[in-house]
């Protein structure tokens, strides 16, 4: 089962345009990491398939209602006047679902481990605010997880706990992995998609 998908999408920027032919399947419980310089599209690409960017040409099939997105702007994603564990327990209290904080304590434990999960978001370090948003995005009930560089303001000791915590929390869901990081790519992903100028190519991870 298809669970998001783009064919030949472009998208217009100002001066050029920021994807010109570009092309993602993402089945069910599969693992893919984007991969690319920066600027080459991978951000815009992840927006599109969440909904937040239109295209201007292609077909989408978004990220179903309740995907799991760690944005690269993760600080200014949390409300920082909220707990860390309301933070994360925020896409299960959105859907509704009775377990909301039960889930979100207990990710917390698996990813903070050892910080108070009711200091509130705007008072934790950058390091603890993406670990925040990683916990917040597996907490969400949807099929799907994109974390766009989850790991860029993690401690290098902490890496390793850190995707295995991703990657054992994932369950069946899908992942879209956007790094640069090959460590990341070897340890989580299973398909490797590189977007270049705009275009994808799919190559073995």
């Amino acid at each position: 089962m298809i669970v998001a998908a783009l064919d030949r999408v472009r998208v217009l920027g100002r001066d050029h345009p920021m994807l010109r032919e570009v092309s993602l399947s993402l089945r069910a419980g599969e693992r893919v990491a984007l991969v690319g310089p920066n600027g080459a599209g991978k951000s815009t690409l992840v927006r599109v398939l969440l909904g937040l960017t239109p295209p201007a040409e292609g077909t989408v099939q978004r990220a179903s209602a309740g995907a799991g997105y760690v944005p690269q702007g993760y600080a200014e994603s949390l409300f920082p006047w909220f707990s860390m564990l309301r933070n994360v327990a925020m896409p299960r209290l959105v859907a509704r679902r009775e377990d909301a904080y039960d889930a979100a304590r207990a990710l917390v434990d698996r990813i903070l481990p050892g910080v108070d999960p009711h200091r509130r978001a705007g008072r934790l370090s950058g390091g603890e605010k993406q670990a925040t948003a990683l916990a917040r995005a597996l907490a969400s009930p949807g099929n799907l997880v994109i974390a766009d560089e989850p790991f860029s303001a993690i401690a290098a000791s902490s890496r390793e706990r850190m995707r295995r915590a991703l990657r054992e929390e994932l369950g069946g869901r899908a992942l879209l992995l956007v790094t640069h990081d090959p460590g990341d790519v070897a340890a989580l992903c299973e398909r490797t998609v590189r977007i270049v100028d705009g275009r994808t190519a799919e190559a073995r991870a």
